[in-house]
């Protein structure tokens, strides 16, 4: 079993097609909606999808033929230590629950796994140490 994360982004026209049920069904992909910015105007959802490579491949393509913008979510939080302060403002702000706090040494750290890179401990983070980029992500201590 394979599993990607993806950011799909709908048109109006989109909005109210049940893209998540076709996937389950015609192509056997387990769907976990990590986040969802939708309604009737539009907009985007962040999905993890689980299913043999070929059939998430296969889906990914029914996508695409349906109108909707697939992008694989390639991008991860990466950290600047020298500017990090462990306020755990990332902690808070996180809708995945990707950082949490070690109460033994009051750290803040990263599950890169939970991560969906969706900007808002970017937009939070006090001392600006944390930004999106590309790079291959390992373990990371915020």
């Amino acid at each position: 079993m394979a599993e990607k994360k993806f950011v799909l982004i709908f048109s109006q026209q989109q909005a109210s097609s049940p893209v998540t049920f076709r996937l389950a069904k015609e192509y056997d992909i387990e769907v976990n909606i990590l986040r969802a910015e939708i309604d009737e105007r539009g907009g985007q959802l962040i999905v993890a999808m689980t299913g043999r490579g070929e059939e998430v491949d296969r889906a990914v393509a029914y996508l695409e033929r349906s109108g909707v913008q697939v992008r694989e979510l390639d991008r991860f939080v990466v950290r600047d230590e020298a500017r990090c302060t462990d306020c755990s403002m990332c902690v808070s702000i996180c809708p995945v629950k990707a950082f949490s706090l070690d109460t033994a040494t009051w750290s803040v750290m990263l599950d890169q796994d939970r991560c969906v890179a969706c900007g808002l401990c970017v937009d939070a983070c006090p001392p600006g140490a944390l930004r999106r980029g590309r790079e291959t992500p390992g373990p990371i201590r915020t």
